[in-house]
């Protein structure tokens, strides 16, 4: 996160009689205020760097970007930092408290949400995170402004009658499918030395060789995991997670169905995919099943608290503009 110098100690910089340098005039000339919030500073550097890297990801699929929508980005991105900005004031004029077991709860529902720590691991690093504890502050201001926006507008818990009103009408999607808990080693279709180092061979003997390990029980397969998968799971002895009956957009299908013809606690035979070759290993499984009303009632719960913020968030957002002073400096 870019954080800035004090406007103050900004000001007094620019008095000093300091030569400037090349380097000094182009940050000077790039990075400037384009809005104002309650006095606080927003600066061009955060816009550019969003638009830049936006760009890039939309032109790898899309074609080239028109002037009229960059234009549209970057007015759209500022308001988005103006609003970011507001809700960051307002935590601070009416603060909440938020516990650390709030902050862990709120993470580990985020793990089982995506489908395990090998997946929340990929969900980090695509977003930038280098530690949890970062990851840690964002969660604790989410749920510091989603705290105050319920407090603002005097937002209730679902009652008792409407989560059962929506049991009924949802009924038919409480149904869960069938789900195992899925394992697996992965490594590269390359050549590779065995584990013994007798000799260089492709990726179904090598993973061949460690089967032969796990079967006869030489090794166990999460310590085979450990030692010689190249997925980032191997630091969780393999472990990918909950996989549901039917779900190939989390894993291709072709392991998806090897997994779900797999006998817990079996050894799967080499796996080809467009990720690299596979030894497969289910840990458990459960049958499909029709959640009941009381077993459905967090996720109902969870539902009708997410309509009523959906349909507040705007109106939330509007009362802190309406009571703000922001000025634009430049209009993207």
């Amino acid at each position: 996160m870019v954080k800035y110098l004090p406007l103050l100690f900004a000001l007094v910089l620019l008095g000093c009689d300091v030569p400037e340098t090349p380097a000094d005039h182009e940050k000077a000339l790039t990075n400037r205020v384009i809005a104002t919030v309650n006095g606080v500073p927003l600066m061009s550097e955060t816009l550019e760097l969003y638009i830049a890297n936006w760009g890039e990801e939309y032109e790898k699929h899309n074609p080239p970007v028109t002037y009229e929508l960059l234009k549209k980005m970057r007015a759209q991105k500022l308001e988005q930092m103006i609003n970011e900005e507001l809700v960051k004031q307002r935590i601070k004029e009416s603060p909440v408290a938020i516990s650390d077991e709030e902050i862990k709860a709120h993470i580990s529902k985020m793990i089982d949400d995506l489908g395990g720590s090998d997946q929340f691991i990929n969900f980090l690093q695509e977003r930038g995170y280098v530690t949890l504890e970062e990851l840690e502050a964002d969660v604790k201001a989410d749920l510091e402004a989603l705290k105050v926006f319920t407090r603002d507008m005097h937002l209730t818990p679902p009652t008792e009658e409407q989560l059962k009103e929506t049991y009924e009408l949802l009924k038919d999607h409480m149904i869960l499918p069938e789900r195992l808990w899925l394992s697996h080693i992965q490594v590269s279709l390359d050549k590779r030395l065995l584990p013994d180092g007798s000799k260089e061979v492709y990726a179904d003997e090598y993973l061949n060789y460690i089967k032969d390990q796990i079967d006869h029980k030489y090794i166990t397969f999460a310590k085979a995991a450990r030692e010689y998968s190249e997925c980032r799971s191997s630091q969780h002895d393999g472990m990918v997670g909950e996989l549901r009956k039917g779900d190939t957009n989390s894993v291709p299908k072709i392991i998806h169905d090897t997994a779900f013809s797999l006998a817990i606690s079996n050894t799967s035979g080499v796996v080809v995919s467009p990720l690299g070759a596979h030894l497969l290993y289910v840990t458990r499984k459960a049958p499909a099943y029709t959640n009941s009303f009381e077993e459905s009632r967090t996720a109902l719960t969870e539902f009708l608290i997410k309509q009523v913020l959906d349909q507040n968030r705007d109106n939330w957002l509007l009362f802190l503009r309406n009571r703000a002073d922001i000025h634009y400096v430049e209009i993207p």
